[in-house]
């Protein structure tokens, strides 16, 4: 027994207790979105493209130059910034989870959501679509309550791939400083959403880069999501050529598949009608979905940190 303990508490198993850790703390911790390090690099981003964004005079490739230039501008002082941090500090593992904390930003998302079937719940349409859309880039005062539903359903099965699970996928590749640069990235892409139409070009380049970031944890949350249901016949997805392509298809596919219910569909965006294809399962989204969504998505996590824990075992049997 003392020589198991010795060995889950050497150095080689330092990173994956503490992405343990840090997943405890976010689920549990309240931060408030106003003082979160994000939502600063948020406003430096919106106030980057104000500054450097081409008239719609200047041509596409202008306009994409200077997206990517914008994203290095925002991105080399923060590296900058954590090198210093990481050079200076005398615990490296603690401010490396420091990092993790602040790129593992997720559960105000599932608190929204949790506020949204509850206003539904209470028939409080306005109010639902209210809170639903600081977290969605489509209008949300046309939506039906199937409708905020849907959205809401859409949306955290997206983000728990885009900002949860791809942020400890690079954690575990690079460590604190993969996290938060892809992180950063991410909020980098958000910000300049290349569906609204003055960032259609600016950018671009950033959510090319980011779409090569997430490709293979966008997979194996997909996996993940069939394994944790048992839904096995939800692999015939893989079969799709669409699938490798596309990966906000991929995943509400096999999300909608798994659970029977209906993902896709119409959406506005800049008072514009926007179609994308209906994917997923045949039965329309109920109220009673946003939760079930929910707890599949929480059995997903448990599967990572199971899975982790299982490739940590097997690189240290090997190594030793």
């Amino acid at each position: 027994m003392q020589a198991l303990i010795e060995v889950l508490t050497s150095q080689f198993w330092l990173s994956y207790w503490t992405l343990l850790i840090i997943v405890v703390v976010e689920k549990n911790l309240s931060w408030p979105e106003k003082y979160h390090p994000l939502s600063l690099y948020k406003l430096f981003a919106i106030r980057m493209a104000k500054k450097v964004l081409p008239s719609a005079d200047y041509s596409t490739q202008q306009q994409k130059i200077s997206g990517a230039l914008a994203a290095m501008v925002l991105l080399l002082p923060l590296i900058v910034i954590i090198a210093i941090f990481i050079y200076l500090s005398e615990y490296p593992m603690f401010f490396q989870g420091f990092l993790l904390l602040i790129a593992l930003r997720f559960q105000y998302v599932l608190n929204i959501s949790t506020k949204i079937a509850n206003y539904l719940s209470a028939d409080k349409k306005i109010l639902a679509r209210h809170t639903l859309q600081p977290i969605i880039l489509r209008e949300t005062d046309k939506l039906s309550p199937m409708g905020l539903a849907k959205a809401n359903c859409e949306t955290i099965v997206l983000r728990f791939s885009y900002q949860y699970c791809a942020v400890i996928f690079w954690f575990l590749l690079t460590g604190g400083v993969g996290a938060i640069i892809y992180r950063a990235l991410y909020e980098s892409s958000q910000c300049w959403n290349i569906k609204l139409k003055r960032f259609k070009h600016f950018g671009l380049i950033v959510n090319k880069l980011l779409r090569l970031l997430q490709w293979t944890p966008n997979f194996l949350v997909g996996l993940s999501l069939i394994i944790v249901s048992a839904n096995f016949a939800s692999l015939k997805v893989l079969k799709t050529k669409r699938s490798y392509f596309e990966q906000r298809f991929y995943l509400l596919n096999i999300a909608g598949t798994v659970l029977n219910i209906e993902l896709g569909g119409p959406a506005f965006y800049e008072n514009k009608k926007t179609r994308t294809e209906k994917c997923g399962g045949i039965r329309q989204v109920t109220l009673a979905d946003i939760l079930r969504t929910k707890n599949i998505l929480n059995l997903s996590t448990y599967l990572w940190l199971t899975l982790c824990f299982l490739g940590y075992t097997f690189i240290f049997i090997n190594i030793n």
